[in-house]
């Protein structure tokens, strides 16, 4: 054969790569929809499903807004190194969540169930002057809040936590 033909014979391979790449996308995209475990809530989603007029849910948008997401992911991974943090999330502690802020790099903390790690008092610090809890801490003051958007802001935080049913799940 000669290097032409050889060429025009890969036609087919290529085409294939490219219908099981767009089989495998269409996969990954579709299917988790129809997953029982990630399409109704749980106890955690249940916990952490907050209303509107709630200082919780005012606190989030603080959360939101102040870009806090950036640094601190909220998920609890199955490895050894998250295993003091509290039960590894699952899919439906998010059902809720909209838009979900999982983060997808951990420059600070994980806080998925820091309202148990802390009390109001240290994050009330935290929040305004990180480097005096946490010598070396990167994370900004947020001395500039109101008193009211420090208050919901604590009380979101606070309020990160697991449901007793599933405080001491297993690191699998």
């Amino acid at each position: 054969m000669s290097g032409y033909e050889d060429e025009k014979s890969m036609l087919p391979y290529i085409i294939g790569a490219v219908i099981l790449f767009f089989v495998g996308t269409a996969g990954t995209t579709y299917l988790p929809f129809y997953d029982d475990q990630m399409q109704a809530p749980n106890q955690n989603a249940e916990l952490r499903h907050l209303s509107v007029e709630s200082s919780e849910y005012r606190g989030r948008e603080v959360y939101i807004r102040e870009g806090c997401h950036t640094c601190h992911t909220m998920f609890v991974r199955p490895v050894l190194a998250d295993s003091s943090l509290g039960p590894i999330s699952q899919p439906a502690d998010y059902y809720y969540d909209a838009p979900a802020m999982l983060g997808t790099k951990r420059t600070g903390a994980d806080l998925m169930w820091v309202g148990n790690r802390w009390n109001e008092d240290w994050h009330r610090e935290h929040l305004l002057n990180p480097q005096k809890v946490l010598p070396g801490s990167i994370m900004p003051r947020y001395d500039y809040l109101s008193d009211q958007d420090l208050e919901d802001l604590i009380a979101y935080l606070m309020s990160l936590k697991p449901s007793p049913q599933t405080e001491g799940r297993p690191v699998e």
